[in-house]
């Protein structure tokens, strides 16, 4: 655990997160390859955070890795997958530590080299944040929320001393600087390429790499390939893999063969009955890890019979999360029993048809309603295509008439989302600061921007701020505090949960730092490390 302690004044400087390094040489075994193929089920449209492309964009910015910290790797040798840690180590940082005076955080830079030749600077991280937040309003909020003060984000104190100010440090202010949204860029090259149109030089950025990852950029397909190779001026500590192939393969079929073929080193994003038949293939891994993303249904709670609670605790009680586990996850996950992992079982999560016929009846709705369930391949991946029908027959016992809707591209699904443009949606929450402080603002909370349920709830919101300030070594506290927060989000059901999934990854045998990361992406720089 990241053991945060939020202090005041001049107390604050006793508040310290040491950050494990990164510099030094690569301990690869030389049976280790050059060179690796992945192939995923999409690949965004640009490589910033602008449009972000969902699970698409995770993949992208989570490879290339080009952020101030990371979660701390927990793999061993004997085990590959280790335990989800809210504990962070650098990447681009050598130390983040609290100000003297309580209000910013203190980050000091390691010495890396650009693509360009360009060092890593406190101008970097403060024009990247800076214009992050013009090109990508989530990560405006996701600032926010984290307690930075986004109209003055940055100081420059040295070329390699940056303070980011707050306005109030929160649980999980140092542990938010490893989300990927947080991308920092070479701000010397792309500055200039930015332009009356386009101040945050977004345009060429999506198209070409300025940055801290380590990797030069040799092809980008928007959509379809991403190619680049190791940049041997660059400092940081990598493994053996030089070159990276990113393929966008749709068909589950066909990237199951290519990683049975050789063809593909890694690949993921698998119907789970898939994942059970390449675990029994001679050279392939699956990794079978631990993880806290779950898959949820989230509801339009602005307009028509969504707007009632009952129509909604209804369609909770009619899911069997069981038999859903069973038969569209291979019996990979679990099933939920409340919005949030920690939560007390709700009993609106227990699967009771009669109850829920009752509910639609006292809601006026006996007779059912037609519901769209829009859902995507690339989020929450391709079990979707077999719990919808799942849902929709479930559903059908109450009289909801579920009319499904794929939406193919990455981009217009997570746009729909973001704009409020469905009714009912299929989704994954892939946990981006494992923090529940945060994670549970993200889609849940009054003012996030993320939230287009339409549910606002001011005692969530309170019990909310009020985990936010207090301190990760207080679990007694914090435990409590999640259980109400649970309870009310599970009495007002904008989003229900159905099942804790694992993260899983299947690699070519022997291939090492193929571990998947919080959002069940991989960092390239740990490959064949």
């Amino acid at each position: 655990m990241n053991r945060l302690r939020l202090l005041s004044g001049g107390l604050a400087a006793a508040l310290a997160v040491s950050l494990t390094g990164c510099g030094g040489g690569s301990t690869a075994s030389p049976a280790q390859p050059d060179s690796v193929v992945l192939a995923v089920g999409a690949l965004p449209d640009s490589l910033t955070p602008a449009p972000w492309g969902g699970s698409a964009s995770h993949v992208v910015l989570s490879g290339l890795g080009s952020q101030l910290l990371e979660y701390k790797p927990t793999a061993t040798s004997s085990d590959q997958c280790g335990q989800p840690s809210t504990e962070v180590s650098g990447r681009l940082a050598e130390s983040a530590t609290p100000s003297p005076d309580g209000k910013g955080i203190i980050v000091k830079l390691k010495k890396l080299t650009s693509q360009f030749g360009h060092t890593l600077s406190a101008e970097d991280v403060r024009w990247s944040l800076m214009i992050g937040m013009q090109r990508q309003p989530v990560m405006k909020g996701t600032l926010s929320s984290s307690g930075f003060d986004v109209n003055n984000v940055a100081t420059v104190i040295d070329d390699r001393t940056v303070e980011l100010n707050t306005t109030a440090i929160t649980s999980f202010s140092i542990e938010s600087l490893q989300n990927n949204l947080f991308y920092i860029h070479d701000s010397v090259e792309a500055k200039k390429h930015a332009t009356a149109d386009d101040p945050t030089a977004n345009k060429w950025l999506s198209k070409n790499l300025a940055d801290y990852s380590g990797w030069n950029l040799e092809e980008f397909t928007p959509g379809t390939s991403l190619t680049v190779t190791a940049d041997p001026k660059w400092e940081g500590r990598r493994g053996s893999v030089k070159r990276v192939v990113v393929k966008a393969v749709p068909n589950t079929s066909t990237r199951s063969q290519l990683v049975q073929s050789g063809e593909a080193q890694i690949a993921n994003g698998f119907d789970y009955d898939q994942y059970a038949s390449l675990g029994q293939s001679q050279d392939v891994t699956v990794l079978n890890c631990p993880s806290a993303t779950r898959d949820t249904l989230m509801f339009n709670t602005k307009t028509g019979p969504l707007a009632d609670v009952r129509v909604r605790h209804a369609i909770s009680m009619a899911i069997d999360r069981d038999a859903l586990v069973k038969g569209a996850y291979a019996g990979y996950g679990k099933a939920a029993q409340a919005t949030f992992p920690g939560g007390d079982p709700a009993d609106t999560y227990k699967f009771d048809v009669a109850g829920a016929k009752k509910l639609m009846a006292d809601a006026g709705y006996a007779n059912g309603f037609k519901l769209t369930l829009s859902y995507s391949a690339t989020r929450p991946g391709p079990v979707a295509n077999k719990s919808s029908v799942l849902i929709q027959s479930m559903l059908s016992q109450i009289g909801v008439d579920v009319q499904l809707q794929n939406v193919a591209s990455s981009t217009d699904f997570s746009s729909a989302l973001i704009q409020g443009r469905f009714q009912a949606v299929l989704y994954s929450e892939p946990i981006v600061i494992a923090d529940p402080a945060f994670y549970s603002f993200a889609y849940y909370a009054g003012n996030a921007p993320s939230n287009t349920t339409g549910w606002k709830d001011a005692n969530f919101d309170q019990l909310r701020t009020k985990l936010a300030a207090t301190p990760q070594d207080q679990a007694e506290q914090r435990t409590q505090l999640i259980k109400q927060m649970t309870a009310a989000v599970d009495a007002g059901a904008p989003i229900l949960s159905l099942v804790e999934t694992r993260g899983l990854i299947a690699a070519k045998k022997g291939l090492s730092g193929a571990t998947p990361l919080s959002n069940g992406q991989i960092y390239f720089n740990a490959l064949g490390s």
